[in-house]
């Protein structure tokens, strides 16, 4: 791992990007690379293609604490774009792990024991700590600058108080970026009704105070719109969905570890598990159809890119089906999608919990992106409706193991004929991350475009 990130870490100089020509956006976001994991590469990617489309992003984000993934080669796409990003310290729970730690995921009782405890003190979220020291930085550097938008990224839903704090105290426009759902997280449980009132107070002001509020899905949208039925503002909601950079793809296919096998069926995940995401379903389904077809057993291979917790590998060899699992452990983003491109069918799961049909991942559209057949243990709500579009995806309910266990054998029977699906192109093209960006890059066109002139900070918004 390389050494700790500086500070601000930039190519080039903030003012050497104030052209005629192009527009500068303030990214707030504290997810973001060297961080790894599928939470980053959202933003991370539309701050790579912003500079195409008229709009330069400098970022403000968190020095990088305990955190349970790295991925240098996120770092470096951002420092060869020649962005500038601004890192601040966070007095979140993260500093008990100390700078740069790699901490080892949790199983997911004491993941959850841990996520009680936190929603019981922190609102909106644990990350609360970085709201003083990130609000300080951001407003340096939108007084010292000439900032034409504010973009921030959730979750955690600390970076849109922060982002909401500064655009009324500077008069910026704010465009607002949902990853999940905000009150109707299926992640978040509500102590108190207390805990529930004070978040929805929050959304509500952020929404209020926002120019346009972007989301991943139309789900999120509607249901952003019933919690506020009254709000005008909510008309303004846009949805661009979670995406896949085709300049990923250009890799080679491999798994590491697994020579290619022609004569091998491979299904992979790749990913962590956690809270209703869980690799139970597909184990016990997959031992189901080994132990009705013993002869399967050597042409099959369950490979596992990313976090694999000891209680999935337990399960596995209680199951019997530990000579057909690989495990790769945590790999670079590039190294990952590699994998993605050398296996023959790809599987994800949801889960089933309250708010699931609100989760459409970014694995999904990276599976899409590398145009193989998916099977998608997911139950009614936007992942289920992205994979009937795509055209190449076998569906089962994620609880039932009769149903992924049929799924995994018409997709070996498939395969062993030489006729798996083919998914439906031009759905797959308008995931592409460039034209993804274009969108955002317009909807700010827009956003400036009818605040021209920056309203004046009053001495009631500096209070």
């Amino acid at each position: 791992m390389a050494g700790d990130v500086k500070e601000a870490v930039s190519v080039i100089p903030d003012s050497a990007v104030n052209r005629a020509d192009e527009r500068r956006v303030l990214v707030i976001a504290y997810y973001f690379p060297p961080m790894g994991l599928s939470g980053v590469q959202r933003t991370a990617k539309f701050v790579k293609y912003l500079p195409e489309f008229g709009w330069q992003p400098t970022v403000l984000t968190c020095k990088p604490r305990g955190y349970f993934a790295y991925d240098e080669s996120l770092l470096a796409e951002i420092e060869d774009s020649g962005v500038a990003v601004h890192r601040t310290a966070s007095w979140d729970p993260t500093r008990l792990f100390g700078s740069r730690t790699v901490v080892r995921f949790p199983d997911e009782s004491t993941r959850r024991a841990f996520s009680r405890l936190s929603q019981l003190l922190f609102v909106p979220d644990n990350k609360l700590g970085w709201w003083r020291p990130a609000r300080k930085k951001g407003l340096e550097l939108l007084q010292g600058g000439a900032y034409d938008l504010i973009f921030a990224s959730a979750p955690p839903y600390t970076s849109l108080l922060v982002a909401a704090g500064l655009s009324k105290t500077t008069g910026v426009p704010l465009v607002l970026d949902f990853r999940d759902d905000w009150v109707g997280n299926p992640r978040h449980s509500y102590p108190t009704p207390v805990h529930r009132g004070l978040s929805a107070r929050m959304e509500r002001r952020v929404l209020e105070r926002g120019d346009r509020s972007v989301v991943i899905n139309d789900v999120i949208r509607r249901n952003l719109t019933a919690r506020n039925p009254d709000a005008g503002f909510l008309e303004d909601v846009v949805v661009i969905p979670q995406g896949y950079d085709p300049d990923d793809l250009e890799v080679d296919p491999c798994i590491p570890g697994l020579d290619p096998d022609p004569s091998t069926f491979t299904m992979l995940y790749s990913g962590v598990f956690y809270d209703a995401q869980s690799p139970e379903p597909f184990m016990r389904a997959l031992s189901d159809v080994l132990t009705r077809r013993t002869e399967l057993k050597s042409s099959v291979k369950a490979v596992f890119v990313g976090l694999l917790s000891e209680s999935a590998k337990k399960l596995a060899g209680e199951l019997g089906i530990s000579d057909v699992i690989h495990h790769t452990g945590y790999l670079s983003h590039p190294e990952a999608v590699a994998c993605l491109r050398a296996a023959d069918v790809l599987w994800m799961t949801v889960g089933r919990t309250e708010g699931a049909d609100t989760i459409s991942t970014s694995k999904l559209y990276e599976y899409f992106g590398a145009r193989k057949p998916v099977l998608g243990l997911v139950p009614l709500g936007a992942a289920r409706t992205a994979l009937h579009r795509y055209g190449a995806a076998t569906i089962a309910d994620p609880e039932a193991i009769s149903e992924i266990s049929a799924g995994i054998e018409q997709l070996y029977g498939m395969w062993s004929e030489g006729r798996l699906p083919e998914p439906d192109r031009a759905y797959v093209e308008q995931f592409d991350r460039r034209r993804l960006t274009r969108r955002l890059a317009r909807l700010f066109d827009g956003v400036v475009g009818q605040r021209i002139t920056p309203r004046q900070p009053t001495r009631q918004d500096a209070g």
